[in-house]
Parts: structure tokens; C-alpha cells; sequence
């Protein structure tokens, strides 16, 4: 008795913290990451209280696997300072909040039961208290940036990253919500538009081309889905009406749309020219960055350089790079590479890179292993999952994204509650989903 009330404690516990951790993702700066550290220390309880528990309900290979992948990037990060690079602890900021996943996953394995309703709910909420906050209050910060939407600690381009990320998944679960109440879907609705509008006006152009690659995703998935369980002409509707909003959306915010569009090809040309105005432009800045990152990449492909002394070690080799790239190099410098892929081969080479893949690939694999799955409840839980991690994918070949603290820290707790449900589930194995 005394241990089951313990256990509702906890619970309850846990409960709020995750939904203060989403509810201020965007708005409130800090939230995220302490919400992660509490439920990491929960988790640890539980770990080394349950860990033999653990072994048999989860398997010890699941296990080994999943701790791997949510610590790869410190273990990566750590063996770069050890063999080349001069040993900073802050570069251990963003590597220690995805370690923290794992204890995270361990925490919602056992206080699985409201996950995804929390999730169904808060996530629209937070896209309505962000978009709120940036239209009401936050207006300085708008003006800052010439008028695209960001906040006093999220600029432009991860604003709408994020905001095309989380309005993906609100409408994934929104057309999978036909056993929801109206209350639900229309929150859900409110939170799709709330999180598209916010997308459209930060400007972001790598946030617009995930959204709608993570559209057509849904698509493909939820379709699928839907064909299985015989709700083709639903589907269909829903697809049409989202095609005649973007319509009306696009045509009637015209002006922001090309703006940002099109000096795309003129951008482009100057990088393919090898101009020397590059950093004048945003697209000719980055694709010079990225031509930049690949010169420095070849001269320390294994451990890269560092988190802090890229600068440093790059004035070693700033004779090898052309007179054309110097403005991106120097931006390069002061902001990173804007991929995450680049910034973990520069920071810590081939290990970093091995290990940013492995962090993700991890977690898709079990999503998609689930989705193949013939269980119902696991497939449209995966269906979130691979969204996200789709996401957080394709946003980082534009932005830095998983090497931010507060989007480490989300990125944990998302993953982890997703693979807590699938892992829970009673139909799946102790080898893991089939």
C-alpha cells in the first residue's frame, strides 16, 4: 500500500512536470531543460531501484541500445577532447540534456498511462501561448529581426523550425482523432494554425520546406494508416481542405512569400560564381559556410576541432581558404556552420557525425519498426515519432538544432515518451516492437 502511494506521488509528479516542460518550450526559456533534469532524476530513482525489473520488461539489449543512442554524442564529444582537442566542460551542454533521455525514458516507461493524451493536448496549447506571446508581447523582438516572428531567446530560423515540426504533428493528430472529443480536435486545429501561422511569419525558409515535406509524410503515412482501417474518403477530404487552405493562406500573404523566395536564384548564382559579396545574402552566406565547413572537415576529419577552438584552429588553416569565402568564414566563426550534421563533424569529425545519426536513427528505427507493426495503438503513436525525428532531421540540415540546450532537452523528452508507449505497450515483446 505505502508503495503504490508512493507511485501516485510520483506520478503526479511527473504529470506536471511534463506539462510545464511543454507547455513553455518556446515562451518560457529554462522550462524545457528543468523539466528534463527532473525527470532524468526520477528516472535515475526508478533505474536503480527497478533496473532488474527493467532488464526483463524492456530486455537488456533495448536497453544497451537506447542508452547508446541518447549518450553517443557525449561519448562522441568526450573521445574528441581526449585524443586532439583541449579538454571545455560547457561544450558538455547540449550531449548531457540528450543523455539525460535515457533516464527520461525509463521515468515514462513507468508513468506511461497519460503520455499521449498530454501530448494531445499541451502541444497545441504551447503553440497558442507562443503565438499569444509573439503577437501581444513580444514585439521588439519582432522588429529586431525585420519583422519575422522571434522571441527573446528564439531567433527566426529555429522558431520555424519548431513551429513546422510541432503544427505537423497537431495535424497528424488531428486526422487520427476521429475518436476524439470536439473539444480535442478543435484544440488541436487551433494549435495546427496557431504553430503555421507563427511558421509563416518567422520567415524561415528551411521551417517552410519541413513543414511541407513533413505534409506530404503525413500523407504517405496517415494514408496508409487510414487505407488499413477503411477511411479512404476521409482521408481524402482532409487532404483537399488542407490544399485549398494553403491556397487561400498563400494567396492572400502573397507579399511575405516571395519576399523571402524570390532572390533565391540571384543568392544562389553569387555562391556559384564564387563572388565575393556572399555574406551580403542569406542563402550565399550559408552555402559559402558549408563550402567553408567542407575545407576544414578535410584537414581534421576524425575528432574535428573542438567546440571552442574552432576559431583558433581555423586561423591555422585561413590560407587554404579562397579569398571569396572570408565574410563566410567569418560568419561560420561567430554563429556555426547552420547544419547540424557540419557543426558535429567540425566539433568532434567523424565520431560526432556517427554519433548525431545514431541519436536519431535510433529512434526512427523503432518508430518505424512499430508503424510496420500490426498493432494498431503502437502504428499511430510511431506515425507521431517518425514525424518528429523526420523533423528534427531536416530542420538540422538548415540550423543548428541539437546543439541548442532547451532543443536537446525537448528532443529527449518527446523521444523518450514516445518509446515509452511503444515499449509499455503489453502487446509488444521484451525484444521490442515487431
Amino acid at each position: 500500500m505505502q508503495l503504490k502511494k508512493e507511485f501516485n506521488y510520483i506520478e503526479l509528479l511527473v504529470v506536471s512536470i511534463l506539462c510545464f516542460s511543454l507547455l513553455g518550450y518556446l515562451t518560457i526559456r529554462g522550462i524545457t531543460n528543468i523539466g528534463a533534469i527532473l525527470l532524468a532524476s526520477i528516472g535515475l530513482y526508478l533505474f536503480a531501484k527497478k533496473y532488474s525489473l527493467l532488464k526483463k520488461e524492456i530486455g537488456n539489449k533495448n536497453l544497451l541500445i537506447i542508452f547508446l543512442a541518447y549518450c553517443s554524442v557525449f561519448i562522441a564529444n568526450l573521445l574528441s577532447q581526449f585524443f586532439k582537442n583541449p579538454f571545455q566542460i560547457s561544450s558538455f551542454d547540449g550531449p548531457v540534456r540528450l543523455l539525460l533521455g535515457f533516464f527520461i525514458f525509463i521515468t515514462f516507461f513507468y508513468f506511461h498511462k497519460h503520455l499521449l493524451r498530454i501530448l494531445t493536448f499541451f502541444i497545441p496549447i504551447s503553440l497558442l501561448c507562443l503565438f499569444i506571446d509573439l503577437y501581444f508581447f513580444d514585439k521588439a523582438y519582432t522588429v529586431n529581426w525585420g519583422g519575422r516572428y522571434a522571441s527573446y531567446f528564439v531567433d527566426p530560423n529555429t522558431l520555424g523550425g519548431q513551429c513546422a515540426i510541432l503544427s505537423s504533428i497537431c495535424l497528424s493528430l488531428l486526422i487520427s482523432s476521429e475518436r476524439e472529443n470536439v473539444l480535442i480536435r478543435f484544440l488541436l486545429a487551433i494549435g495546427f494554425l496557431a504553430g503555421f501561422i507563427t511558421l509563416f511569419y518567422a520567415q524561415s525558409r528551411g521551417g517552410w520546406l519541413t513543414f511541407f515535406l513533413l505534409v506530404f509524410l503525413i500523407i504517405f503515412t496517415q494514408h496508409l494508416y487510414l487505407k488499413r482501417i477503411h477511411k479512404q474518403k476521409i482521408s481524402l477530404l482532409v487532404f483537399l481542405g488542407l490544399f485549398i487552405f494553403f491556397v487561400c493562406f498563400f494567396y492572400f500573404n502573397q507579399n511575405y512569400l516571395l519576399g523571402r523566395l524570390s532572390p533565391l536564384s540571384g543568392e544562389i548564382l553569387l555562391w556559384n560564381h564564387n563572388a565575393s559579396n556572399l555574406g551580403e545574402t542569406s542563402v550565399g552566406a550559408r552555402l559559402g559556410m558549408w563550402e567553408v565547413s567542407f575545407l576544414l572537415i578535410q584537414e581534421s576529419p576524425f575528432f574535428g576541432f573542438g567546440e571552442r577552438s574552432l576559431s583558433e584552429s581555423i586561423k591555422l588553416f585561413s590560407n587554404k581558404i579562397p579569398s571569396h569565402l572570408v565574410d563566410p568564414l567569418q560568419i561560420l566563426i561567430g554563429t556555426g556552420p547552420h547544419s547540424d550534421f557540419l557543426a558535429k563533424m567540425l566539433s568532434s569529425g567523424l565520431l560526432g557525425a556517427g554519433a548525431y545519426c545514431f541519436t536519431l536513427g535510433v529512434p526512427l528505427f523503432y518508430f518505424v519498426k512499430s508503424f510496420l507493426s500490426q498493432d494498431k495503438n503502437s502504428r499511430s503513436i510511431s506515425i507521431l515519432g517518425i514525424i518528429y525525428i523526420c523533423g528534427v532531421l531536416i530542420c538540422g540540415l538548415f540550423n543548428e538544432t541539437l546543439s541548442l540546450k532547451y532543443l536537446c532537452s525537448f528532443y529527449s523528452i518527446v523521444t523518450a515518451a514516445l518509446l515509452a508507449i511503444i515499449f509499455s505497450n503489453p502487446i509488444q515483446s521484451h525484444n521490442g516492437p515487431k
